[in-house]
């Protein structure tokens, strides 16, 4: 039997739908039985978890990662720690170390909900905030203001916290948005970590003739790259900065692609079976069920390409494309000539140069290598 330590949760209620943002999710109504419904939908989905585990020979471990993301898992409030620490009746304990991570809007959380469910384990949050420029966070639909933050960011102050902040946004280019700036300010709070995307808006975007060029949004992702490196951080992600000691373990799982179990409408987890098999499941929004891909040695063997290029690891050819080492040698060369890549002895290691340009070296590995 394999073991699944990993557990992520998507709750998908906002207090306010945010105009660019395609994620799953659903306006929190007051008065409605909205957080009651999602409960019972948990449970339901806990037990059809407990059959998929046993139709692939997984079973528990104590708990080293767990994930509660969004949608606002703070607007579920205190009442959601219980229902959440119901699921397994406290048959699966958590570790010693266990990084157990909230997300938390600054508009949307009081003293009681992270009270609650700090109590029940969690030990490190992350931070919607997206900017600290007031005229930004209204270009990007917030529902929260500076001052909102500044005051979870005191709450925090001594814990472990990510905070996220969107690039490209609308308008930067011409309204010289200065993100290095909002960052300089954030470190006065000494984040541990920090998420940094470049704005991906859902289809229709209002305001999607006023994002940045690629070429201008390029250059606002190495500049701030640089500043967070010039501050301690270790850029070990396409788009994520962590402390030393302090990336996000659960996150890590799934571009190791190692065991991720996961609940909730959307939730997305996988199973590794073997270097040749494993199996991404996700959940359906209107009921307890899964939707199932098997994956192959091939599926694999493009993802680990995918998702290890994503990261700074240091790999060897062999590792990423077992069957194909010469060729991809000599594209990594090429690369290693526009200084995409650095080398290490025999092994290579990305750099936040190429991961600008990732898609199209994605495309070149595909165009060099046809029969992948």
């Amino acid at each position: 039997m394999a073991i699944v330590s990993s557990l992520y949760v998507h709750v998908p209620f906002c207090r306010h739908l945010c105009n660019y943002c395609d994620f799953y999710k659903r306006k929190l109504e007051p008065q409605s039985n909205q957080l009651k419904d999602y409960g019972v939908y948990l449970q339901d989905s806990w037990k059809r978890h407990e059959s998929l585990m046993r139709e692939h020979s997984m079973t528990w471990s104590p708990f080293e990662t767990i994930y509660l993301g969004g949608g606002t898992p703070s607007v579920w409030g205190s009442e959601g720690a219980e229902s959440f620490a119901s699921l397994w009746g406290g048959k699966i304990p958590l570790s010693t170390d266990c990084e157990f991570t909230f997300e938390v809007d600054p508009g949307a959380w009081d003293e009681e909900t992270l009270t609650a469910w700090e109590k029940i384990g969690v030990n490190r949050y992350s931070v919607g905030t997206q900017s600290l420029n007031p005229e930004f966070l209204k270009i990007l639909d917030r529902d929260h203001n500076r001052e909102q933050t500044f005051a979870l960011l005191e709450r925090l102050g001594g814990k472990n916290f990510s905070v996220d902040f969107l690039l490209g946004a609308p308008h930067s280019q011409s309204k010289k948005r200065d993100v290095t700036q909002e960052l300089t300010e954030l470190m006065k709070f000494k984040p541990s970590h920090v998420s940094l995307y470049i704005l991906n808006p859902a289809a229709g975007y209002t305001l999607k003739q006023y994002i940045p060029n690629d070429e201008w949004s390029g250059e606002e992702y190495l500049k701030v790259s640089a500043y967070l490196r010039s501050q301690g951080f270790n850029h070990y992600e396409v788009s994520n900065f962590g402390k030393p000691g302090f990336e996000s373990r659960h996150n890590l799982r799934y571009w190791l692609g190692e065991n991720v179990a996961a609940l909730g409408p959307t939730g997305t987890g996988y199973f590794a079976h073997n270097k040749v098999s494993a199996l991404r499941y996700k959940w359906k929004p209107s009921s307890a069920e899964i939707e199932g891909e098997n994956l192959a040695e091939k599926e694999l063997i493009l993802e680990r390409l995918y998702l290890r290029l994503r990261l700074n690891l240091p790999f060897e050819e062999s590792a990423i494309l077992p069957g194909h080492e010469t060729a991809f040698h000599q594209i990594l060369v090429s690369w290693q000539q526009r200084k995409l890549v650095e080398q290490l002895g025999k092994q290579w290691r990305m750099k936040p140069e190429g991961w600008v340009v990732l898609d199209s070296l994605i495309n070149e590995v595909f165009g060099t290598i046809p029969n992948l």
